[in-house]
């Protein structure tokens, strides 16, 4: 049989509508306000936005497409386990938005490397400033490529054009409506995800029976036992991992990434700032438990006959193409609902892009361009356009770059390797930075080499290692196009975070050569461990090189976390004058702060 279903032109209007929507908003901005003239108002949004708008920028920001069709499906083969991550997500952001936040506004800073320099040094600051440009748009590649191959593979949408067309939408609105554009398209985004989701319900829970045999279905599954206090690293799913995980992912996120610090950077005041980001858990915990319980949902619905195991009818073979195919199958006799579901999807990704051209353009322009331009002073009107141009460069990377993703075999390997790598490490060297008066440039940078090299090893091992974990029983028994009466299979894949795609299924079969011990950990455990041996080779720096002798900032730095201040305080009632390092320390830093005073935005 075809199992491509053909859009109807109602379809297409629907989906060319919510692209026509988002460029006008962009377009609006454009021309309205203080029409984007000057870096502050194009970059931070004038720093006077709404809480509103910013709320729902982190919660799409921070959730992607690859959420929507992704995370139902480890409900469905794992379990509700996951969305235990919630709790320690929520307590995360909190502890981000009350220790790291506040150093920024602070510090006067538009990016998060800008902190690093004062903090650090201008090598530590250009190093991870150029591996976070690298990183996002390889990253920006494989949000938007994955979307696009989970729709062609049921629907007559062509990739090339797909990919082609809602990256250049996507780069043009962000490029001409700036960071105030982005936030309010990121608004209306919002909107289509969750209205996609609630269609999506509409339909699925009717057709599954109702809640209760849903509940009744999901328990006899095994899919609703989700407490394991087991202490095996090799488990997927566990109390233990999804703590560590949800505290130091979120706190990493939230904290040190520029794509949702900017955002936070677009409000007035510190207070403004941490009550947006405590505020974004309620959204961002509705919309991710939405695509848990539907992940319980679909396995309802499939329970007799799984749509991968019944391939030859479904014309499907990897679990993240299971929503697209159910919304096309389900819904395409109603003209318009099918179109609307798919740009629900796509919104996804393109709030999650769009916010990292804005950021990428702003590292770009203030942690390198103006840095080397110091000789030649830039008008504010340059440095818009120059920001605009980055915009657009970047978004057609991003596109070049999705076309090549289209030939990596997992795009689950592409996530991994771009993003859990680098929370753990990037975290430890800001705690250090805002809890610790410890701590030079050299010893940092030790920690981010040991810290890197140690999550890369371990992620490229845990991805390719050829070692997967086996899920919860499948059933095809029900499936008219296979011979058998029953038939359980254990499905495999690896995902990175709230970021999740699926590997195709296969039956578990032992290796002949057992892996090493740590490419079978969950990868769960990634982050964690990048966050512990990059404090552990910085303290082993510090020690080696005597520099525990001495303090490199002093107790009123403004590069102090307000707890690691208060600390002080409470135990140290007079401070010291300090000792000669100490004094150099502060003289360096009191006359980089005073460069940043004449550059800022």
């Amino acid at each position: 049989m075809d199992p491509y279903y053909h859009l109807g032109w109602v379809d297409y209007v629907v989906i060319g509508l919510t692209l026509v929507i988002s460029t006008a908003i962009g377009i609006t901005f454009q021309f309205t306000g203080n029409r984007q003239k000057t870096t502050r108002e194009y970059l931070l949004a004038g720093k006077n936005m709404s809480i509103f708008p910013v709320v729902m920028s982190i919660t799409v920001t921070m959730l992607s497409a690859v959420t929507i069709i992704g995370t139902p499906m480890e409900t469905y083969r794992f379990g509700l386990k996951f969305a235990l991550l919630l709790v320690p997500f929520s307590i995360g952001t909190v502890l981000a938005a009350l220790i790291i936040t506040p150093v920024y506004f602070n510090c006067r800073v538009s990016t998060t490397y800008e902190f690093l320099e004062i903090r650090y040094g201008k090598t530590t600051r250009y190093a991870v400033s150029a591996l976070f440009i690298l990183q996002m748009v390889l990253f920006m590649s494989v949000v938007l490529y994955a979307p696009v191959l989970a729709l062609s593979a049921v629907t007559d949408l062509s990739i090339e054009a797909s990919i082609i067309v809602f990256g250049l939408v996507c780069s043009f609105y962000c490029a001409v409506g700036g960071l105030k554009g982005v936030l309010w398209t990121d608004v209306f985004q919002s909107a289509l995800m969750f209205l996609c989701l609630v269609i999506v319900y509409v339909f699925s829970v009717q057709e599954a029976g109702g809640v209760t045999n849903v509940y009744k279905t999901s328990s006899e599954g095994q899919r609703l036992d989700v407490f394991d206090f087991s202490v095996d690293f090799t488990t997927r799913f566990t109390i233990l991992n999804i703590m560590a995980k949800g505290i130091v992912g979120s706190m990493a996120f939230y904290g040190t990434s520029q794509v949702e610090v900017q955002r936070l950077l677009s409000l007035s005041t510190i207070k403004r700032a941490q009550w947006s980001l405590c505020c974004s858990v309620i959204p961002v915990a509705v919309l991710y438990l939405m695509c848990n319980m539907l992940g319980l949902v679909m396995f309802t619905i499939f329970k007799d006959c799984d749509p991968i195991l019944d391939k030859a009818n479904t014309g499907i073979a990897k679990y993240d193409q299971v929503i697209p195919y159910y919304i096309v199958t389900r819904l395409h006799s109603i003209p318009g609902l099918t179109g609307l579901c798919i740009a629900g999807i796509f919104s996804g990704s393109l709030s999650t892009i769009s916010s990292a051209l804005n950021s990428l353009s702003t590292v770009t322009v203030i942690d390198f361009i103006k840095p080397m331009c110091k000789t030649e002073k830039l008008s504010d009107t340059r440095v818009v356009y120059i920001a605009k141009a980055l915009s657009i460069l970047f978004g057609i990377l991003c596109i070049c770059f999705a076309f090549a993703v289209a030939k990596v075999d997992s795009l689950v390997a592409v996530n991994n390797a771009l993003i859990g790598i680098t929370e753990g490490p990037m975290l430890a060297i800001y705690l250090v930075g805002i809890l610790s008066r410890k701590g030079t440039q050299k010893c940092i940078l030790f920690g981010l080499i040991v810290g890197f090299s140690m999550t890369g090893w371990i992620g490229y091992g845990i991805v390719f290692s050829g070692y997967h974990s086996p899920s919860l029983p499948v059933d095809s028994s029900g499936c008219s196009s296979l011979n058998s009466t029953s038939i359980f299979q254990n499905v495999t894949s690896a995902c990175d975070g709230l970021e999740q795609c699926a590997a195709e299924v296969t039956p578990v079969i032992p290796a002949k050569n057992d892996p090493f011990i740590l490419y079978k950990i969950s990868f769960m455990w990634i982050a964690p461990i990048g966050l512990f041996f990059t404090l552990c080779a910085v303290f082993f720096a510090i020690l080696v090189t005597g520099s525990w002798r001495y303090n490199v900032i002093p107790a009123n730095s403004k590069c102090l976390s307000p707890i690691t201040k208060l600390w002080i305080r409470r135990t140290r009632l007079h401070e010291p004058p300090g000792t000669p390092e100490e004094q150099a320390a502060l003289t360096t830093m009191n006359g980089f702060e005073r460069t940043i005073e004449v550059v800022k935005i």
